[in-house]
């Protein structure tokens, strides 16, 4: 193992240990920008430590980049408004928390070791929520709640599935059944 793999591990491993620790709403700057708007938050990114990043989770997360996934991530106390002082609050808190070794620079591979990060993360919640889903179709498939999924169980929801598609009742599922049906 080359020291450029090596490091890249013991990155992975650091971050690991960060999304395992405080919850999100704990964040310093958060809890900074919540208290007063403008004033506080802009002294907020003065205050963050290395330290302080290094030990908390993200306060907020990422959900794309839609209208509404910006106010969720940079509206910290929740009023509708963005301020710029906010923004450059939960700005900062990133970048302290992408810098890894706390060198004050955020090097390639720390900068894609924190997306790896998250977007593991992202995978097991969203594996998690599919098991759930699975097990909740399994359950209402299962009629008669034997933790058992019968034949005659399996083959009516797929005539369940095939009557609603059907939407003209001619026994095929074709162009001429309306698209809403999917």
């Amino acid at each position: 193992m080359d020291h450029m793999q090596y490091k890249r591990i013991l990155t992975v491993a650091a971050l690991l240990v960060l999304f395992a620790g405080v919850a999100w709403a704990d964040d310093a700057a958060a809890e900074a920008a919540t208290d007063s708007g403008a004033g506080v938050a802009s002294q907020a990114v003065q205050d963050v430590s290395a330290d302080e990043a290094a030990q908390e989770t993200p306060s907020r997360r990422s959900g794309g980049h839609s209208k509404q996934a910006f106010f969720e991530k940079y509206d910290v106390n929740g009023d509708g408004k963005v301020s710029e002082a906010e923004f450059m609050a939960e700005r900062q808190v990133g970048y302290i928390r992408r810098d890894a070794n706390a060198d004050g620079a955020i090097h390639s591979e720390e900068y894609v070791s924190e997306y790896e990060v998250r977007l593991l993360k992202d995978l097991e919640d969203q594996r998690k929520r599919q098991i759930d889903q699975a097990e909740f179709r399994f359950n209402v498939l299962d009629k008669d709640e034997d933790g058992i999924l019968s034949e005659d169980e399996f083959h009516a929801s797929g005539t369940r599935m095939f009557t609603s598609l059907d939407t003209n009742g001619d026994g095929l599922v074709d162009e001429a059944d309306g698209a809403d049906s999917y």
